[in-house]
């Protein structure tokens, strides 16, 4: 045993005894272990918080100089493309208004009798004198005849003033469009206006479509027409063209919405073998109209509108604080939106009411109807300047117009008579596109005035600004050869310009002197061979 532990000396090392089991030695021995690794790790929290010090140094110019440029380019993108959406809006409505308005002519040029549909909310402010002069103007042949549509949402009273009113110049239709679903057999109802009730009304049921049909079945009896008519429905949009034409024909033949721009081209809708129907896109606006007039006719998408809040401006200043929405007082049009969007929950981050939405909502309120209005007709009529006596004598000869009041007599007897909703003021006559009769008219003037039309879009392009267009002409070989090699600068000269722009300058002096030795050695050939040609000539003499 002894050799074998001689040789293997580590194979019987004795174990560590670790610390002897007196507490007084023990307790000391684990206080000093801890505060060793306390300090041992608080120098490495100060050791890690040294390098994160010194690479926040050299890192803050550099992050920051960074996240300027990243929020720069952001910025730009971001104009950019709305200036891309801008520019792609602007060309789609131009687009849109020249093609609504060949339909519209189209319209005029096919029917024998034109209705005007209106918006019995307010009348006035559906009608655009030119389209009442594009109707007279084609023509005494072509009628023309105004149909109040929507009666259902103002009283009986306020219809029956603008029916009185509306007369003094053409002939006058109460009617109420179907609002039923179904794809067919809407509900006519054959009911005179005079007699429907109010729960007849305010069903989906179609009211006044009897009256219009006789009338148009009498004039083609006066004009003695054995042949089918084609009667062109206009107006601006959302004034239910689409909807009449439904409603006559009782089936969903034509796309409707309460939003404009739902018809974007003819369509010919055939009622019987007597009478066809042309349904047109809605009249554009001109381009003048502001938003606010727009939106209180219900044509434009409320989606489009840039400034929402203008518009609801000028609806809280045409009715009173207490009428809708029941909103405590308030002083202007941002404490109204503000108040709106916290009872509704339309809040940004941090609690704060989003403007926007809150008078979107309203926007959309006052454009399906949920907001009530009505307006009252001027107290004396006065005819419009594109209407004259004779023309209105002219209109009225092919039309009953007692029948025809009759007829509107029955249609509004139950009626409501207590006004509701806001009364406003109307705004008069709508003006409509008026400038794209030039437009249509200078496609069709031949293939220059379309290559001088190219001409002068690519000189007023948007993207790159004005341009300068310079033709140039060939030049002859003589001119060539004699023209004038700019000097090459001098070293001073170089020496005088910008050190950042030592190098360009030196380029450029190089490539001048080049050309010019490639001019001279040019010239240099020409004559010799001048003089070669001229001594050989000596020798053979």
């Amino acid at each position: 045993h002894q050799g074998n532990h001689s040789q293997n000396p580590g194979k019987n090392v004795k174990k560590d005894p670790g610390i002897p089991n007196l507490t007084h030695f023990k307790e000391q021995a684990k206080r000093e272990a801890e505060q060793k690794k306390k300090r041992v790790e608080e120098m490495r929290a100060k050791q890690k918080a040294s390098r994160q010090k010194e690479m926040a140094k050299r890192r803050s110019l550099d992050t920051f100089q960074k996240d300027v440029l990243r929020r720069q380019r952001e910025f730009e993108q971001k104009e950019a493309d709305l200036r891309s959406l801008e520019k792609h809006e602007q060309l789609e409505n131009e687009s849109s208004r020249k093609a609504y308005y060949r339909e519209f002519k189209k319209v005029v040029e096919a029917a024998d009798v034109i209705l005007e549909v209106l918006d019995a909310r307010d009348p006035l402010g559906c009608r655009c004198p030119q389209v009442e002069q594009a109707v007279v103007q084609s023509g005494t042949n072509k009628k023309l005849v105004l149909v109040l549509n929507k009666i259902d949402l103002v009283s009986k009273s306020i219809v029956e003033k603008w029916l009185k009113y509306l007369r003094n110049e053409f002939p006058t239709v109460a009617f109420k469009a179907s609002t039923q679903q179904q794809n067919k057999n809407l509900q006519q109802s054959r009911v005179p206006v005079t007699q429907a009730s109010e729960d007849l009304l305010s069903s989906g049921a179609c009211v006044g479509a009897d009256c219009l049909m006789k009338l148009l079945g009498n004039y083609c009896r006066n004009l003695d027409i054995k042949t089918a008519i084609t009667v062109g429905v206009v107006g601006f949009p959302n004034v239910g063209k689409s909807s009449l034409i439904n409603s006559l024909k009782r089936a969903r033949a034509c796309n409707v919405g309460a939003t404009p721009g739902v018809t974007k081209c003819l369509q010919e809708v055939h009622l019987d073998k007597h009478i066809k129907l042309l349904d047109c896109p809605g009249i554009v606006m001109a381009t003048s109209t502001s938003d606010a007039a727009m939106i209180l006719r219900n044509c434009v998408k409320i989606e489009q509108l840039v400034d929402p809040v203008g518009p609801v401006e000028a609806i809280l200043r045409r009715c009173n604080k207490e009428q809708h929405y029941k909103v405590t007082d308030f002083r202007d049009t941002l404490e109204f939106l503000a108040m709106l969007a916290k009872r509704q929950g339309k809040l940004k981050k941090g609690g704060m009411p989003d403007h926007e939405k809150a008078a979107k909502s309203v926007l959309t309120d006052w454009v399906s109807g949920k907001i009530s209005y009505f307006t009252h007709p001027p107290e004396t009529h006065t005819l419009p300047t594109h209407i004259s006596a004779e023309i209105v004598t002219e209109m009225g000869k092919a039309f009953d117009f007692e029948a025809l009041e009759m007829d509107n007599h029955e249609s509004l007897s139950k009626i409501q008579s207590a006004p509701q909703g806001i009364a406003m003021e109307t705004s008069g006559l709508t003006t409509g596109v008026g400038q794209e009769v030039e437009a249509v008219e200078l496609e069709d003037s031949g293939e220059e005035a379309d290559t001088q039309a190219n001409a002068m879009e690519e000189d007023r392009d948007n993207e790159f600004g004005p341009m300068t267009v310079e033709i140039k002409t060939a030049k002859s070989k003589a001119q060539t050869d004699t023209e004038k090699v700019p000097r090459a600068p001098s070293l001073k000269e170089i020496q005088a310009v910008d050190p950042l722009q030592q190098g360009q300058a030196l380029q450029a002096a190089s490539k001048r002197r080049k050309k010019l030795q490639k001019r001279a050695n040019k010239l240099a050939t020409k004559l010799s061979d001048t003089l070669t040609q001229a001594m050989n000539f000596g020798m053979c003499d």
